[in-house]
C-alpha cells in the first residue's frame, strides 16, 4: 500500500507534490486522498463506509483535470449516497459500464455507416478485380455522387427515397454514369445483406426504382445538352483540353456521331478515294433496335474534323501530322484505334468523354453556375451535342431537316418510307456539316480547317 503524507493541502501544496520511486498518498481531509505515482500523476480518491466497511472509490480521474474543489464536492457526493444505503462504487462501476457499451455501440454504428460499408466491400471485391482502376471508379463516383448524401447513413436505413435523393440530380444531368453509379451502390447492399447489417431487399435496384417511379422511365428523360449559341465557345474551351478523350468529344461534336461510334472508331474506315474524305461505320457498331436493322453509315469528313484526326495521330503516335498526308497515314495505322487511351487495343471507357466535360464544367469560381450547363441548368454531357446539332438545323436551317436526320443515323419508324428512302444524301449532308464545323469553330464556312498541321 502506497505510503500515507498528512499535509494541509491547498492549490499550491498540490502543485508541489512530486514522483517518488514509490507510490504515495497524501491527506486532503475530510476522507480525501491524493495518490502520487512515480510519474508525478495524481489521482483522487475518496474513502468512504459502505455497509460498515471502510471502502476507497476513485473519482473519476485525477488533478489538475479535477480541480480540488471539485474533487471535495465528489467526495461529499459519495458520502451522502453512502450514507442512504446506496453503494456509489458499484453505481459509478455501472456507470462507466454503460458508458463504454455506448461507446462501442457507436464504433459499431460508425462501422456500419454507408461509406465504412462501402469501403469494406471495395476490399472485398478488389481481387477480382482485373485493372486497379475500378477501385478508383468506384471511389471516384461514390465520392462525388453518393458520398455527400448518404455516406454517413447507417447502412440499415437507407431506403429507395435515399437512394433516390442521392442519385437524382446525376440522374436527370448523366443518365449512364448514374446507371453505373447506382450498380455500385446495389453491390454495396447487397454485400451489407449478406453480412446480416440490413434486409434483403435492394432499394438501389434500377428496375423497382422506375416501377415506383423513384427514376425515370427509358426514353422519358432528354439529355442535357448546349444550346447551339454556346457551342462555339464550348469548342473554344474544348480546344485547350489535352488528351484522346478531349479530340474524340471535340470528332464528335463536328460529326454528331454517337458515343460509342466515336471511340470505336479505327483508321480502316477511313476514306480518302473522292473529293471528300468519308468514314465509314460497319453495320455491327451502329445503333439498331435488331441486329439486321444496324446498316452500315457514311459520315462526310470535312476539313474541321480532318485536322482532329490529324491531332488523333499525333496524340497516338508522338508524330506531328497534316492533314494532307493522312491518307497515307491511315493506311500505315490500318486497324488501330484512331482515338487510343492506355490501353491502345481498346476503345476508350464510356465514361472518358463525360470527364472531360465535368472537368470543365468544375473548372469555375466556387458557386458559379456550371458554364456548359442546358436551359434547365443541368451540366451537358456529350450525347446532347447532337441535340445541340439538330436544333441548329431546326432554327437555321429547316429545310435540310431530312439531310440532319441522315447525318445522325437516325431510323426511320415507318418501314414503308424507309424502304423508298434509301439515299444516305452524302452530298447534302458535306455541305450541311461544314456549315456546321463552321458554327462550331465560330469562322466563316471557307475557314473552317484548311488541312492545318496537328498542332494545338
Amino acid at each position: 500500500m502506497p505510503g500515507v503524507r498528512n499535509v494541509a493541502l491547498t492549490v499550491k501544496a498540490l502543485d508541489a507534490l512530486k514522483g517518488r520511486e514509490k507510490p504515495y498518498r497524501v491527506v486532503a481531509g475530510k476522507g480525501l486522498l491524493v495518490v502520487v505515482k512515480p510519474s508525478g500523476t495524481k489521482t483522487w480518491i475518496a474513502r468512504i463506509v459502505i455497509d460498515g466497511r471502510r471502502r476507497d472509490m476513485g473519482l473519476g480521474g485525477g488533478y489538475p483535470d479535477i480541480g480540488l474543489k471539485e474533487a471535495q464536492e465528489r467526495a461529499d457526493a459519495a458520502r451522502k449516497a453512502a450514507r442512504a444505503g446506496d453503494d456509489p462504487i458499484r453505481t459509478a462501476r455501472a456507470e462507466k459500464e454503460e458508458k463504454r457499451n455506448q461507446r462501442a455501440a457507436e464504433d459499431v454504428a460508425i462501422a456500419r455507416t454507408f461509406r465504412h460499408v462501402a469501403e469494406r466491400c471495395i476490399k472485398a471485391e478488389m481481387p477480382g478485380w482485373k485493372s486497379p482502376r475500378t477501385a478508383q471508379q468506384w471511389g471516384s463516383a461514390l465520392e462525388r455522387h453518393i458520398y455527400p448524401k448518404i455516406g454517413d447513413t447507417p447502412v440499415a436505413d437507407i431506403d429507395r427515397a435515399a437512394v433516390r435523393d442521392a442519385i437524382g440530380d446525376v440522374w436527370a444531368s448523366a443518365p449512364a454514369v448514374a446507371k453505373k453509379t447506382l450498380q455500385y451502390v446495389a453491390v454495396i447492399l447487397r454485400f451489407a445483406a449478406a453480412h446480416g447489417w440490413r434486409a434483403n431487399d435492394n432499394p438501389a435496384d434500377p428496375k423497382m426504382l422506375r416501377y415506383t417511379g423513384l427514376a425515370p422511365l427509358r426514353g422519358k428523360q432528354k439529355q442535357p445538352s448546349l444550346p447551339w449559341l454556346k457551342v462555339p465557345a464550348f469548342f473554344t474551351a474544348l480546344k485547350k483540353v489535352e488528351g484522346a478523350s478531349a479530340l474524340a468529344l471535340r470528332f464528335l461534336g463536328l460529326t454528331a456521331l454517337r458515343s460509342g461510334e466515336v471511340r470505336q472508331a479505327r483508321w480502316s474506315w477511313l476514306s480518302f478515294d473522292g473529293a471528300t474524305p468519308v468514314m465509314t461505320i460497319p453495320g455491327e457498331v451502329m445503333k439498331g433496335r435488331k441486329t439486321a436493322d444496324r446498316v452500315a453509315h457514311r459520315v462526310p469528313l470535312v476539313p474541321a474534323a480532318l485536322d482532329v484526326l490529324a491531332l488523333a495521330y499525333a496524340d497516338a503516335t508522338g508524330i506531328a501530322a497534316t492533314t494532307e498526308k493522312l491518307p497515307a497515314l491511315a493506311a500505315l495505322r490500318g486497324d488501330a484505334m484512331i482515338f487510343q487511351g492506355r490501353k491502345r487495343t481498346v476503345p476508350l471507357s464510356d465514361m472518358s468523354l463525360s470527364a472531360v466535360m465535368r472537368r470543365m464544367n468544375a473548372d469555375r469560381p466556387n458557386g458559379a453556375p456550371a458554364p456548359w450547363r442546358d436551359p434547365d441548368g443541368r451540366e451537358a454531357v456529350p450525347h446532347g451535342l447532337r441535340s445541340s446539332f439538330s436544333t441548329w438545323v431546326d432554327d437555321t436551317r429547316p429545310h435540310e431537316r431530312e439531310a440532319a436526320e441522315r447525318a445522325l443515323a437516325h431510323q426511320i419508324a415507318n418501314s414503308a418510307s424507309a424502304a423508298y428512302r434509301r439515299s444516305d444524301m452524302l452530298d447534302r449532308r458535306i455541305s450541311l456539316m461544314g456549315a456546321w464545323a463552321s458554327h462550331c469553330l465560330g469562322v466563316d464556312s471557307e475557314e473552317a480547317g484548311k488541312g492545318k498541321s496537328a498542332g494545338r
